[in-house]
């Protein structure tokens, strides 16, 4: 395609691809930058003309510009005409599953992939990264920006794949990152305390999630926990379907049974009751992740066999309560869970499945929803048997005001403060005794920290692994 396609008034330049963010720009690619809170559209043009952009599309003139600049006042809908005319509607093209929640997002995704990709082909873009055949690359957000959704749906639609499961966080929906893409399933996890910084209220952050569920292709399926609270509210949608353990749902899981490594259960169907399904996990909250994945495995024709199999067979997902393989007479585990909801859930696991003592390593992330902070710190000094508050990702937040906010509910004495962070998990593994469990708890398998205005490099693994090498 060249720029004259697009603009009349534009020179003839072949344009490759389409970007609004240089960290995803290619030599050849058309830049059309977007504002954002913290910087505005001009701040990456020369960026772009160094990284070989063909062209920029901008809100305003850049007179110093070697390449083609195009003035247009409202860079996002030429961003959208753009993108459409490159790639049409690469959606159709592919089976879209959108997952939504507070908390699940990950594990849900992850679960579909896997068990999708046992008779069929599934790609995954979310916060553990983008998936799809045998490649991995990392992913800078849990919903990329706009255009770069557009030229991975492009690519997997290119590559024979039938099925996307793509996170959708509620950044991502009001920064406009999922604009005019349709799906043929969105899941509803759930909706707990977060991203009050950016929302305000709960009523607002469920608002911005409702929004995925208006963006279903014409025989779209919209898949709600209904054991949620916030399930009722989605009775104004058509073509909803519903799950859960304890509340009616069209498909519920019955008559569960947990052991130490499998969890089995019967699903009641609308029609029919499927007896002895066995997950490879023993966490309640994972049977609300795999059914949705099952419930659309059933609608999309998949063989019962093979759905049985994927179910009890499910990978390890990348940071969700990982046990960390280590010689030490007690467990030590590392998960994402950031929210209380998403704590609360996993250390009350933990703590049922643990004979001596519960040792939570914890804290909460600078310029984030404080007001989940205190919630936080309270769940985790009620159930676990120890507490150590440390350092997460402070970044122009003082630790120390952090965790003061963490200890503000705290009625208890069951807990101590180190703000570094390694040294945090050295004590809480100095004090782990056999039978105990040690978890970490904030940053799963990410490898980077954000200290003041600096991401250094770090991974909560690798400390572990160097505690244990220095005893």
């Amino acid at each position: 395609m060249y720029l004259s396609d697009l603009f009349e008034e534009a020179p003839m330049i072949k344009i490759t691809g389409i970007t609004s963010d240089t960290r995803f720009l290619q030599p050849g690619d058309l830049f059309i930058p977007q504002k954002g809170s913290n910087f505005d559209e001009g701040d990456f043009i020369i960026e772009a003309i160094q990284k070989g952009a063909a062209a920029i599309l901008t809100a305003k003139p850049h007179y110093n510009a070697t390449i083609p600049i195009i003035v247009r006042k409202n860079s996002f809908d030429e961003l959208k005409r753009c993108l459409n005319f490159f790639y049409g509607a690469p959606w159709n093209q592919i089976k879209m599953i959108g997952v939504t929640g507070t908390d699940g997002k990950t594990t849900t995704s992850s679960m579909f992939n896997h068990i999708i990709n046992s008779f069929s082909s599934c790609a995954y873009i979310g916060t553990n990264g983008i998936k799809y055949k045998n490649n991995h690359f990392k992913n800078y957000f849990t919903t990329p920006p706009l255009s770069e959704n557009y030229r991975l749906i492009d690519l997997f639609s290119k590559e024979n794949i039938q099925y996307l499961a793509l996170e959708v966080s509620s950044q991502g929906i009001v920064n406009h990152r999922i604009e005019d893409i349709l799906f043929d399933y969105t899941i509803f996890t759930n909706l707990s305390h977060e991203h009050l910084d950016t929302h305000k209220t709960m009523e607002n952050y469920f608002l911005s999630k409702l929004e995925l569920f208006k963006q279903l292709k014409p025989k779209g399926k919209i898949l709600v926990n209904n054991d949620d609270e916030y399930a009722p509210r989605f009775s104004e949608f058509n073509d909803v379907i519903t799950f859960g353990i304890y509340n009616y749902a069209d498909y519920r899981a019955e008559n569960i049974r947990y052991g130490n490594k499998y969890t089995t259960f019967d699903l009641q169907t609308p029609s029919y009751m499927l007896k002895n399904i066995k997950i490879n996990r023993n966490e309640e909250y994972n049977i609300y992740n795999v059914l949705p994945a099952i419930i659309i495995g059933l609608f999309e024709k998949m063989p019962i066999n093979t759905l049985y199999k994927a179910v009890a067979t499910i990978p390890v997902v990348d940071g969700r309560l990982e046990l960390i393989s280590t010689n030490t007479p007690f467990k030590i585990y590392i998960d994402f869970a950031h929210t209380p909801n998403a704590l609360a859930n996993v250390l009350s696991n933990l703590k049922r499945k643990t004979k001596g003592n519960l040792i939570v390593v914890c804290g909460a992330a600078g310029k984030k929803d404080p007001t989940k902070r205190p919630l936080i710190g309270k769940i985790a000094c009620e159930i676990a048997d120890m507490v150590i508050f440390t350092s997460e990702d402070p970044r122009t937040e003082s630790p120390e005001d952090i965790i003061k906010d963490l200890q503000k509910e705290v009625r208890t004495s069951n807990y101590k403060s180190i703000i570094d962070r390694y040294s945090a998990i050295k004590e809480g593994i100095s004090l782990a005794k056999p039978n105990d469990t040690v978890i970490v708890t904030g940053k799963g398998r990410e490898t980077t920290a954000e200290i003041g205005d600096t991401i250094y490099n770090y991974s909560d693994v690798e400390s572990i692994f160097n505690i244990l090498n220095e005893q």
